[in-house]
């Protein structure tokens, strides 16, 4: 996957940026910080109540935070990496690899450092500490994966704005949904959205420059 020096760089940026805010996201959780743990409460206090009161609220947010299941992405990659490999796009195959093991790695290591329980009252069902969220990542990263995959498919402008606003959305709606059920802080989901912003870029850019250098 080839991309344009200002593409790279601004893909770099974000990549960078990200990682600053993850950080200071995960020292401020570590502390952990006061204004942001009394935040966090607020927000998942009021998400119970009204999940409790609005049934229907309930049963939606419950059904499109199964779509990030682990079975689910899972069935999504090896479908992914099942096509690229019979098209013979290697390139991308590497790309789409070393982006999901790079997500699950700045993920998984801030997890067991971090240590985060969970809140008391979720109304869904959920493993493991809380920070990040396991499910706003992953589905980020596959949508990212997604979007730079078929962006270079698209070439009018309604089909890319139409591109982002689904996958896009999508992503951000599952992230909250595990807020909305009260499966994860609200910071969770955020730290989540940056492990995806953080790693796929930060991989886009390396990859491309190791193909322009490779093609030399």
């Amino acid at each position: 996957m080839l991309l344009h020096a200002e593409v790279r760089r601004r893909w770099l940026w974000t990549a960078g940026a990200a990682v600053g805010a993850y950080a200071l996201l995960t020292a401020a959780v570590e502390v952990p910080w006061g204004p942001l743990m009394a935040r966090d409460a607020v927000i998942s206090a009021a998400a119970h109540q009204f999940a409790l009161e609005n049934p229907v609220w309930r049963q939606a947010m419950t059904a499109i935070t199964r779509t990030g299941d682990t079975v689910v992405l899972v069935a999504v990659l090896v479908f992914t990496l099942g096509f690229l490999l019979r098209r013979r796009l290697f390139a991308q195959l590497a790309f789409v690899c070393a982006a999901v093991a790079a997500s699950a790695a700045l993920r998984l290591t801030v997890h067991a450092l971090v240590a985060r329980p969970r809140p008391e009252d979720m109304l869904s069902s959920g493993a493991g500490w809380s920070y990040p969220s396991g499910h706003t990542s992953h589905f980020a990263t596959a949508a990212l994966l997604l979007l730079l995959l078929a962006w270079p498919l698209t070439r009018a402008r309604w089909q890319r704005i139409g591109l982002v606003a689904v996958v896009g959305g999508w992503a951000l709606l599952v992230g909250a949904s595990r807020v909305a059920l009260v499966v994860h802080w609200p910071s969770d989901v955020l730290g989540g959205w940056l492990v995806a912003l953080a790693s796929v870029p930060f991989i886009a850019v390396t990859h491309a420059l190791y193909l322009n250098h490779s093609r030399r």
